[in-house]
């Protein structure tokens, strides 16, 4: 059965998230599970399947993995050439990272749990990594108005209430920019990853409390208008608009539709608009991170 939100309960965003990986040549592809004395915790986390001891690429696997990835890279530009060649699209080059932040939990190790005995960080599900769950399983990160939870193939793997949060952050230094920290009251923390960075800032801003959905009625009266005139073309067994009120002030609304086509189970559409609910350009920050 898929996860639902308990009455007078509302679901805010649920986006697929996972532990982060190093991206930097000493920890590429890694990650680390450690106390707050920086010793390695996973022989002691109960339930955890056994995974690959995490050690940091000596010189020579360091260079190893920068040859690899220059491979890889002349690859994937060989083959867009060719797929342009052909009339197809090009291959779109992954992107970059931003600005190293932590060198000490970004290249020296790479810590995706920080946490003690009886910290809440420690019992976050092992699901969350990659490397031990089963191939195509699917976790979740989900937060509602009361909680947030982990679920995992429509389960709820682990929750811990709102309030035990104590501040999320973007973590610049990620291929993408999709990497964030939750920081839990207790002082533990943990490293996570979404699939986009869209679903990142969204989710560190729900979080942090830079973005805010908000309800029809704290909309402007030229906001309801416009969205009244969206809504009526929208099929009856539409869902509600996802109203967000972004960094900047600008309002975004989306809708999420049935496909179009068979290999597509939904669609979203949407916009954003200023107070009299004319289209409007989003600032940095309100919905791909911002360069500061």
């Amino acid at each position: 059965m898929n996860w639902k939100p308990q009455p007078g309960e509302e679901t805010l965003a649920r986006f697929p998230a996972s532990f982060a990986t190093g991206t930097a040549a000493t920890v590429a592809g890694r990650r680390s599970f450690r106390d707050r004395r920086r010793n390695d915790i996973e022989t002691e986390l109960s339930g955890w399947p056994e995974g690959k001891a995490f050690a940091v690429r000596r010189l020579p696997g360091r260079i190893g993995w920068h040859v690899r990835t220059v491979t890889s890279g002349l690859f994937a530009v060989a083959g867009g050439i060719l797929s342009d060649l052909l009339g197809g699209s090009t291959i779109d080059p992954e992107p970059g990272r931003g600005k190293l932040e932590d060198r000490e939990n970004e290249v020296a190790d790479f810590p995706v749990m920080w946490a003690d005995a009886g910290d809440i960080a420690r019992t976050l599900p092992w699901q969350l990594d990659p490397s031990r769950r089963p191939h195509g399983y699917v976790t979740e990160v989900v937060l509602t108005t009361q909680r947030l939870l982990v679920v995992g193939s429509g389960k709820v793997l682990w929750e811990t209430p709102a309030e035990s949060i104590a501040s999320a952050s973007f973590k610049r230094f990620s291929i993408g920019h999709r990497d964030f920290q939750i920081v839990f009251q207790d002082g533990s923390w943990a490293r996570l990853t979404t699939n986009a960075s869209l679903y990142t800032v969204e989710l560190v801003g729900l979080l942090s409390g830079s973005h805010r959905r908000l309800s029809e009625a704290e909309l402007s009266p030229a906001q309801r208008e416009r969205l009244s005139g969206a809504v009526s073309p929208l099929p009856a067994d539409a869902a509600d608009p996802v109203i967000t009120k972004l960094p900047s002030g600008l309002v975004r609304v989306e809708f999420t539709l049935s496909g179009c086509r068979k290999d597509v189970v939904s669609e979203t559409r949407g916009f954003v608009m200023d107070d009299a609910g004319r289209d409007a350009t989003p600032a940095p920050g309100d919905i791909e991170p911002s360069k500061a």
